[in-house]
């Protein structure tokens, strides 16, 4: 299976609005699978970007996640603009086509700032 960074951004972002914990059955839709909602929430746990306990029981495979971590809700305000986000992502498939979560995070803060600069005339 192949890493989303769309579903990750969808994730981080449902969690960080939600009033408590998040169910993975709650992330399913039309265009991901509980498979896909659960490797994400299993990555970004491994990555120490959310809290998430995953319960795996004969027969039965259930998830949540609890919260962000720091780490967690830095990336997410990195991300977070849709403007940002499809500059970089532009950006990003033009160039290399698919990279790592830290290059990510860098080109949407690159792409932020210069957005802010552009505004400042600099």
């Amino acid at each position: 299976m192949r890493r989303d960074m769309d579903l990750v951004r969808h994730i981080l972002s449902e969690v960080e609005d939600a009033d408590g914990p998040v169910r993975a059955r709650e992330l399913v839709g039309d265009d991901r699978t509980f498979d896909e909602v659960l490797y994400h929430i299993e990555l970004l746990h491994a990555h120490g970007l959310v809290d998430a306990r995953v319960t795996r029981t004969k027969g039965a495979t259930s998830a949540v996640v609890l919260g962000l971590t720091w780490d967690g809700c830095d990336y997410l305000d990195a991300i977070r603009d849709d403007r940002v986000w499809e500059r970089a992502k532009a950006a990003i498939r033009e160039a290399v086509g698919s990279t790592t979560m830290g290059v990510v995070k860098t080109a949407c803060v690159k792409a932020a700032e210069m957005m802010v600069l552009s505004q400042l005339g600099a």
